[in-house]
């Protein structure tokens, strides 16, 4: 928890941090489909715990950009593509292969268990 809170803070502060893609219901399946993969952070502006692994998801964005999109879908703005995707708790992250959701991580985890996850999909 102290290394989330560390990074949140140094976010805050970096005016450099690569930032995903914005996705929204009007293109999020257009966005997914022309991938072939793609991490997208759901999240809310209310939701600490989301903005404690915003840094992270930038970071692994900076890793692993060429090799995935990474987006965020701002739930609250986006109704219908969080209820198609069922998504209940934030923050979660949803990892799409070839425009089909493969896995889902769910809730404010280290990077290391993040990466973990996005390296079994990635090439």
């Amino acid at each position: 928890m102290t290394e989330m809170t560390e990074r949140l803070q140094g976010h805050e502060r970096s005016s450099q941090a690569r930032a995903p893609v914005e996705l929204n219901d009007g293109n999020f399946e257009s966005a997914i489909r022309s991938n072939p993969l793609v991490a997208v952070d759901c999240w809310a502006t209310w939701c600490y715990p989301c903005r404690m692994i915003a840094p992270i998801v930038e970071e692994l964005a900076a890793l692993y950009g060429s090799k995935a999109l990474f987006a965020k879908l701002n739930v609250d703005d986006n109704p219908a593509t969080t209820m198609k995707y069922s998504i209940q708790s934030i923050p979660t992250i949803l990892i799409i292969k070839d425009g089909v959701e493969v896995e889902r991580i769910i809730g404010a985890l280290p990077k290391q268990q993040i990466e973990a996850v996005l390296r079994k999909y990635i090439s």
